[in-house]
């Protein structure tokens, strides 16, 4: 009895065995098939975005101009009838700073993925000026007294450039280094009284010099792409435009004016789909 009862008991835990692995054939495929739709998926990757840098562009700009006018005149003698008068010989410098503004326009292209060049022309408005004002006293050939008043002026008003750009891309960053030839207009005035004491006379003079001016600009900047049409930008300038003769003093005399400018500028571009 004992032995039937331990055969009954073998034979359901065989048929139990069975019927789970029979029930595990058939779940462990469902599961399977619904795990990859349970699964999270991973999210998509943002696309890079692309600066296009070539193209044709128009925008305005403002900054500040510091300019040095350095004048030079040789010494020199007049009569104003009384008697011979010695002028001594004249170093002074000018500095007719102040704010600009103006408009820019140019074309880029790019030449390889990082690297660009480009042609703009420029430019600026300013009403700069500084004047130096002189009262001397002395005595002429003949042993008279004499006054001498001298006022003298330099303004600089607008300048433009001309100006190639090699410019080294990264993203929405473009470093550059520009030069080229500037342009730049000047005013020279100078008036003058001069008054001998013994006989009494008065002697006066007044000149004037209106002067553009060609020479030669440096500089470099750095500019920022906010996106694909508004671009940034701040901008160092160096110009020089040599030395030029002025009228002067009694006679006339002339001297030299010895003009170079730095400029500091921000600017905004619009920039036109190629």
């Amino acid at each position: 009895m004992a032995k039937k009862n331990r055969s009954r008991l073998a034979s359901l835990t065989l048929l139990e065995i069975a019927a789970g692995v029979a029930i595990g054939a058939v779940a462990v495929p469902a599961l399977a098939a619904d795990l990859p739709a349970k699964m999270p998926t991973k999210a998509p990757i943002a696309a890079v975005a692309s600066y296009n840098w070539t193209g044709f562009y128009l925008g305005a700009h403002a900054g500040y101009r510091w300019a040095d006018a350095n004048f030079t005149s040789a010494a020199y003698t007049f009569d104003p009838g009384s008697g011979v008068v010695a002028f001594p010989a004249r170093n002074e410098n000018y500095h007719p700073n102040g704010g600009i503004f103006g408009l820019q326009a140019g074309y880029n292209f790019m030449v390889a993925p990082k690297w660009l060049l480009g042609i703009e022309g420029d430019f600026s408005w300013g009403n700069g000026s500084d004047s130096k004002s002189a009262i001397a006293t002395g005595v002429d050939a003949g042993g008279d007294g004499f006054v001498l008043t001298r006022n003298s002026e330099v303004k600089l008003t607008w300048q433009a450039t001309i100006r190639g750009r090699l410019g080294f891309v990264n993203g929405p960053w473009l470093l550059y280094g520009t030069g080229g030839v500037a342009f730049a207009h000047v005013k020279w005035s100078e008036s003058l009284v001069l008054n001998t004491l013994s006989p009494t006379t008065t002697t006066t003079a007044a000149w004037t010099a209106n002067k553009t001016l060609a020479g030669w600009v440096v500089g470099g900047g750095v500019e920022y792409m906010f996106n694909p049409n508004w671009i940034g930008r701040l901008e160092y300038l160096y110009e020089d435009f040599g030395s030029f003769s002025v009228p002067h003093g009694f006679g006339p005399q002339t001297g030299d004016l010895d003009l170079t400018a730095q400029k500091v500028r921000l600017a905004i571009s619009y920039k036109f789909n190629p």
